[in-house]
């Protein structure tokens, strides 16, 4: 009954604090209200401070600012109850522990704030990947486990369980977004619900991004077999590939690698890969026509066939070259090769070895049997693309420097300078 009393008598000071106060010339009026806001423990998440803050500051600017302090002062002792009510009404789950009000132009309140009934002591965060291809579903919920999960848990840790009502759609925004930023192109709506004083958070993820993998190619890279015998297995690739359609193009060029490595075993255990003892390494260049590079190379065999057109004013002709080499060591090879140039019909054998003495650098030695000359080369592999290759002929005691550069997986360039100061364009096809 008292509190009711209570209510009652405040209800005239609410209505007549909220009417405008008409200007007095000779009076001081509050211009400006600052708010210094503390909560006891637990204290939530910053968000949930700023919303709170905020709805402190817009309760007393509507109570003090534009009111003179003749009019002010004879209320004091009731303001602070005004605040509490009015908090408690709009900040449900939190209650007013103490106000205290300095008046003037520039008025001054402090507010503490307790919560109110229980809290939520834990988060569980759960995702929900149906949207997701089921092949990536491991990738993305670890990505999500590992970016997202620490902040979303410290969103709603601590809050008051009275408060999970308006508080869920203040955090909303704040959860999307780091979920966004763990899963680029992806974004997660949460749904809540509470289990004693447990949170349970599930975040459904989707694509969000519009511009996603829609074609797959692919690129074979080899100097260990034709080109013609892998173009063959390019659908098999594309089926290995296929979970990649509908993915956000800005998640696969942020885990290129990671996607490139779904792929491996799947290529590991292709028949012909295993047949043939085939290592096959795939990388992705990824857009909304996504390419799989898959470079190519036998354990137990390097085949070769090439096409050599040389342009130059003394450059050699044109020729046909084969190659098969035997691995006697996984740095080693023993090979055989055969030169053919069609414009003289001539044909030149060559029995040699080449040694890596680590993956960029190689060295080796040929000898021609018809021509008798033994030929000695380095090659420096520059980057993916590019290398450099020194050869030296005996006994002729000349010296044959290129520059390599492959243009796509089919052809090759090389600007060639000798000792005798003759130099041309080599173009090389990778039959």
């Amino acid at each position: 009954m008292r509190r009711g009393v209570r209510l009652a008598a405040l209800i005239p000071l609410a209505v007549t604090l909220l009417l405008p106060a008409a200007p007095v010339s000779a009076q001081v009026i509050v211009q400006r209200v600052s708010v210094q806001m503390t909560i006891d423990a637990p204290v939530p998440h910053p968000v949930i401070q700023e919303r709170l803050l905020a709805t402190v500051r817009s309760v007393t600017d509507r109570l003090l600012v534009g009111r003179t302090l003749d009019q002010l002062t004879p209320l004091e002792a009731q303001l602070g109850e005004t605040i509490a009510g009015v908090v408690g009404r709009v900040a449900t789950g939190y209650a007013v522990a103490a106000v205290s009000i300095r008046l003037g132009a520039d008025a001054e309140v402090a507010v503490r704030l307790q919560p109110v009934g229980p809290v939520v002591r834990d988060v569980e965060v759960t995702a929900d990947l149906r949207a997701v291809h089921a092949r990536l579903q491991p990738l993305v919920g670890g990505l999500l486990q590992e970016r997202a999960v620490p902040a979303l848990r410290a969103l709603y840790a601590g809050l008051p369980q009275g408060a999970i009502l308006w508080a869920e759609v203040v955090l909303e925004e704040r959860a999307q977004a780091a979920a966004e930023e763990a899963l680029a192109g992806y974004t997660a709506t949460m749904r809540l619900r509470m289990r004693e004083d447990v949170a349970q958070v599930t975040a459904v993820v989707i694509p969000h991004d519009t511009r996603v993998i829609r074609n797959i190619g692919v690129h074979f890279r080899s100097s260990s077999i034709p080109t013609m015998l892998l173009d063959q297995h390019g659908p098999a690739v594309v089926s290995m590939a296929e979970f990649l359609r509908g993915v956000p193009v800005v998640f696969g060029q942020a885990h290129a690698a990671a996607l490139a490595a779904l792929i491996r075993p799947d290529l590991a255990a292709y028949p012909p890969a295993r047949q043939y003892r085939i290592v096959a390494t795939p990388s992705l260049d990824v857009g909304e026509t996504t390419y799989v590079n898959v470079v190519a190379e036998s354990q137990l065999y390097r085949v070769r066939a090439e096409a050599h057109l040389n342009v130059g004013t003394r450059a050699p002709g044109p020729a046909v070259v084969g190659h098969l080499g035997l691995l006697v060591h996984p740095q080693t090879e023993a090979f055989v090769q055969l030169r053919l140039v069609p414009q003289t019909l001539s044909m030149e054998w060559s029995l040699g070895a080449e040694f890596a003495v680590v993956p960029v650098v190689r060295i080796g030695a040929a000898y021609g049997v018809v021509a008798q000359e033994t030929r000695v080369w380095t090659e420096v592999r520059l980057g993916f693309d590019t290398a450099l290759r020194g050869t030296w002929a005996l006994p002729a005691q000349s010296f044959e420097g290129a520059f390599v550069y492959r243009i796509n997986p089919f052809l090759s360039g090389e600007l060639v300078a000798t000792s005798q100061g003759d130099w041309w364009l080599r173009l090389i096809s990778n039959l």
